[in-house]
């Protein structure tokens, strides 16, 4: 039988090892996809708003992250309406003294528009999503950031880019426990939709999100966006017809 030395590794095993960081996902555990769908469905049902881009966070208790059988007391009827009057209203980003969310829309700012995501978390300690945190995260919060369309290829996640978020979600979620966080979209942005951005650019612009759990939540389901391979990766299916494309 051959020897093994501490710090060496079979041939196989080298061979393999290209294999499982390909196929690996970049991010290590998440809300359960059932119950993250349950917590969507009940934050997005009174929205009026269409299409139209928009972004909250919302932060709830450990417990109903694992079973969400007390929402109502959580999100109650009268603050989502809320939420959805201040959404139609476009003006400043909007929460609660006493509640868990913090909402916003898309704006334009003087040459570039302001993504909703970046105006949750753009201020560093002073930021809404910050705030909410302080407010609610005593010590422990489950922590969610939903956007309607997926973080965009363009401006918020071009890496040492001017309107880039990669840096400030990974602060905003560097306190949560793994298990109690998640970062939603519900479709992909129209312009990373279009045949020149390809399925493995869009994969590896989402990957830089490496921070925190990327899931897509439409009607049908929550489908973690993990996977490295395009062909596989559930929240791509609607690109795979452009692979190969390049």
């Amino acid at each position: 039988m051959e020897t093994l030395v501490l710090g060496q590794m079979p041939w196989a095993g080298l061979l393999l090892l290209p294999l499982l960081l390909y196929f690996w996902p970049e991010t290590a555990g998440s809300i359960d996809p059932a119950t993250l769908r349950v917590i969507m469905d009940c934050m997005n049902w009174p929205l009026t708003l269409g299409k139209c881009q928009y972004a909250f966070v919302v932060s709830l208790p450990h417990e109903t992250c694992n079973q969400p059988t007390n929402l109502q007391e959580q999100l109650p009827e009268e603050a989502l309406n809320a939420m959805n009057g201040a959404l139609a209203r476009q003006r400043r980003p909007y929460t609660r003294n006493d509640g868990p969310i913090v909402v916003a829309r898309l704006r334009h700012q003087r040459t570039h528009w302001q993504h909703s995501e970046c105006r949750l978390l753009f201020g560093g300690q002073n930021s809404w999503v910050a705030q909410l945190k302080a407010r609610t995260c005593r010590p422990n919060c489950c922590l969610i950031l939903f956007t309607l369309n997926s973080p965009c290829t363009s401006m918020c996640l071009v890496v040492n880019g001017p309107f880039n978020i990669l840096g400030m979600t990974r602060a905003a979620f560097s306190d949560i426990d793994n298990n109690y966080q998640a970062f939603v979209f519900e479709s992909i942005f129209v312009n990373d939709s279009w045949p020149m951005v390809t399925p493995q650019e869009l994969r590896d612009a989402w990957h830089r999100v490496h921070d925190v759990p990327l899931q897509c939540c439409d009607n049908n389901s929550c489908r973690d966006c993990a996977l490295v391979a395009p062909q596989n990766n559930p929240c791509l299916a609607g690109k795979i017809h452009t692979l190969g494309s390049k």
